[in-house]
């Protein structure tokens, strides 16, 4: 087997390299992999698995990167897309798709130390009244990470792994997640009642959500413009409409014109379904997250726990799979436009990545056609 593989570098061409028998089973179209460059080594993406090559004595794989494809083949497709579109090296385009924290071949997981009660089988052994004090304290959390402990105890970690010998705990390591809105405390909300402007606009966005037939897509019914001004109900017809989507066992992705907006968003969206049977992990994607906090939550996007993503504009290449809705909050914001390459404009980045989760493929154009995205923008004009 064969892989055709982008570099990262913007070279404007695939290479090709032999997969060795040990990674045959791990590699597929979008692995991040590690292959052999003239002197160097360099990460790139295989864009595709083919049987022969044009080439002789290819070089081969040297290492696969993760334990999942990160490039999902509609993410590739776009990402080819924006390359033709906004004339720029499909290289350059993949650099947008992947956050630099998911691409660095050493990003992973944070492991921390974590301390768990054990179930007690008979009385409990003496103590010192330290070991007591800490003892207590684990018996009410039942686990916690061992630094936390530490601190919350005013103890040592050499007084916990007293405990450990006595066979009251258990101290092993464990991934703890770098979630930025992990210290806040959400409160359930319900959907509320609809207006009659609202309820309209809802049933027809429900109504395209419902479709099933991919060549009406052509024609752009299932791309809504929702006039309103600030704190006239907007956010609630998303809310109830991702909901829909949720029922259809698909995902959502929101966009706001700025950083700043999206604490208040993400409150909203948590409080709507962190709880229920369309309870779902939400994500958040912007600029504004530590390296960690970013590979975190792609990751949660990409193992399908987070079925809602927000974020700003580069929020749109969230791998959500499969994806039922994309919502461009305010989307005449000049934000929304990228002043360096690939310079793409979200808004339309999202209408063509709509057309492909339904349609499965982008809608070909012949030569003189107006794209489809640009006429979707002008009729907002």
């Amino acid at each position: 087997m064969i892989a055709r593989v982008t570099l990262e570098l913007a070279l404007g061409k695939e290479f090709d390299y032999l997969v060795p028998p040990e990674l045959q089973g791990e590699v597929e179209v979008g692995t991040r992999v590690k292959v052999p460059f003239g002197p160097r080594q360099l990460m790139g993406c295989v864009t595709a698995l083919v049987e022969d090559s044009p080439r002789a004595q290819l070089r081969p794989l040297l290492k696969v990167v993760g334990k999942q494809a990160l490039v999902t083949p509609k993410i590739l497709e776009l990402a080819r897309w924006i390359g033709v579109y906004y004339c720029c090296p499909v290289e350059i385009a993949l650099k947008s798709v992947l956050p630099e924290a998911v691409r660095k071949e050493q990003a992973g997981w944070r492991e921390r130390l974590f301390v768990r009660a054990l179930p007690l089988s008979g009385a409990l052994p003496r103590l010192t009244k330290r070991q007591q004090e800490v003892w207590n304290v684990i018996e009410e959390w039942r686990e916690m990470p061992l630094q936390e402990l530490v601190d919350l105890a005013d103890t040592t970690a050499e007084t916990v792994r007293r405990l450990e010998d006595k066979g009251l705990v258990h101290i092993g390591t464990k991934i703890s997640e770098r979630d930025p809105y992990a210290h806040e405390h959400i409160l359930p909300t319900r959907p509320l009642a609809l207006n009659p402007e609202q309820a309209a606009a809802l049933e027809k966005i429900r109504a395209a959500l419902d479709s099933k037939e991919p060549s009406t897509i052509s024609h752009q019914p299932s791309t809504f413009l929702l006039h309103g001004v600030t704190g006239s109900g907007k956010t609630e017809v998303y809310l109830q409409a991702i909901a829909h989507c949720l029922h259809q066992g698909k995902g959502a992705v929101v966009l706001v014109p700025e950083i700043s907006l999206t604490p208040q968003t993400v409150e909203r969206f948590k409080a709507r379904f962190c709880s229920g049977p369309l309870q779902t992990l939400v994500a958040v994607l912007h600029s504004h997250l530590s390296a960690g906090e970013r590979h975190d939550e792609w990751h949660k996007i990409r193992q399908g726990r987070a079925k809602i993503v927000i974020g700003a504009r580069s929020a749109i290449f969230a791998p959500v799979d499969p994806l039922g809705l994309v919502i461009v909050d305010e989307e005449h914001e000049h934000s929304y436009k990228q002043e360096e390459a690939p310079r793409y404009h979200a808004r339309d980045v999202a209408v063509m990545r709509g057309r492909n989760a339904v349609a499965g493929k982008f809608p070909q154009r012949a030569k003189g056609q107006i794209h489809p995205a640009r006429t979707a923008a002008a009729r907002r004009r």
